[in-house]
């Protein structure tokens, strides 16, 4: 269960990583093509692809939620505060991934 729940996080630290570059790069003042070449540098070559990073993303997300809700029958009420904390940032995660494919 605990490495459920310590997965879960990763994957959601990563989703909640690659968010944090995009907003990061988008303060910039640059035009829009320049921001997502820029956002597109950070990746390999193979991956360079802005609506597979996003699939990739809202799968990270879902993956992660599952895992953190797998793992709330943890014994230990930090692990499942935590968790429910999470869980409620993957959604937002799926969510602003799902709009950005739109």
């Amino acid at each position: 269960m605990k490495t459920a729940f310590y997965f879960g996080l990763l994957l959601c630290l990563i989703g909640t990583a690659n968010l944090i570059l995009w907003i990061g790069l988008s303060t910039k003042d640059l035009s829009f093509e320049q921001t997502k070449a820029l956002y597109l540098s950070y990746f390999p070559v193979f991956f360079r692809n802005v609506t597979l990073i996003t699939l990739l993303g809202i799968a990270f997300g879902c993956f992660s939620a599952y895992l953190l809700i797998r793992s709330q029958g943890l014994t230990d009420i930090g692990y499942r505060r935590v968790g429910q904390l999470f869980i409620g940032l993957n959604t937002l995660l799926i969510m602003w991934q799902a709009f950005s494919l739109m």
